[in-house]
């Protein structure tokens, strides 16, 4: 038997997150009073299907193949930061602490700029027991609007599969524990560069698996 391609487990791994993004589309329409859906009434109860169903539909085959091809890109792209000596090299720098289930952040540049998924602005690091760093994922950002979904018009990466995100008062300054810890004044003191609002922010988990998807925010294998 043929071993499976990367490529193949990559859709896999996506059709998973597009069915768990649908299932929490789903919980989100839920009853407030915590009831399940399968007990509220027939109307409810349709219109929540409906809204799960509308999130998986918005998927099509191609596109589920082309975010495949794209993740395999970003990895081949970055296995050369597998040490991060060798990020920090090409000019990343380490934004904030170590955060649990988010990973280690190496930032090349906080600037929306044109994307290429090649080349991600983003280094998400898992921190090891002996305290060195292993490459867990990325993080791209993106400039755009927000639509009335209340995410970017246009994304690069499916709606349906990537939900993105944005980060209010951030401090770019190399060795700063807490990059939201500065105001603006004491930020530009430090000779730091502040973003009231960054870009908006997706992270892609391709070197570490994520049991909540490749696209979700937190990994708990990254804690």
């Amino acid at each position: 038997m043929k071993s499976i391609s990367r490529k193949t487990i990559l859709i896999a791994t996506i059709s998973l997150s597009a069915a768990a993004l649908a299932a929490f589309a789903y919980q989100e329409h839920a009853s407030p009073d915590g009831m399940s859906p399968h007990a509220m009434h027939g109307g409810h109860q349709a219109q929540d299907m409906h809204a799960m169903h509308a999130v998986v539909s918005t998927l099509s085959f191609s596109e589920l193949q082309q975010t495949a091809s794209d993740l395999e890109r970003a990895r081949q792209a970055t296995a050369k930061f597998q040490d991060v000596h060798a990020a920090e090299a090409a000019g990343y720098k380490k934004l904030g602490g170590d955060f649990p289930g988010m990973g280690t952040h190496f930032v090349l540049t906080m600037e929306a700029g044109k994307f290429d998924v090649e080349k991600p602005p983003i280094l998400l690091y898992v921190k090891n027991s002996d305290g060195g760093y292993t490459l867990g994922g990325v993080g791209y950002f993106f400039d755009a609007p927000a639509g009335p979904d209340g995410q970017p018009v246009n994304p690069p990466f499916p709606k349906s599969l990537a939900f993105w995100h944005q980060h209010g008062s951030v401090c770019m300054l190399a060795g700063l524990e807490n990059p939201h810890g500065l105001s603006e004044a004491d930020c530009n003191a430090k000779g730091g560069h502040f973003f009231a609002k960054t870009p908006w922010l997706v992270h892609a988990w391709i070197w570490k698996d994520n049991p909540q998807g490749v696209f979700s925010p937190e990994n708990p294998a990254a804690k």
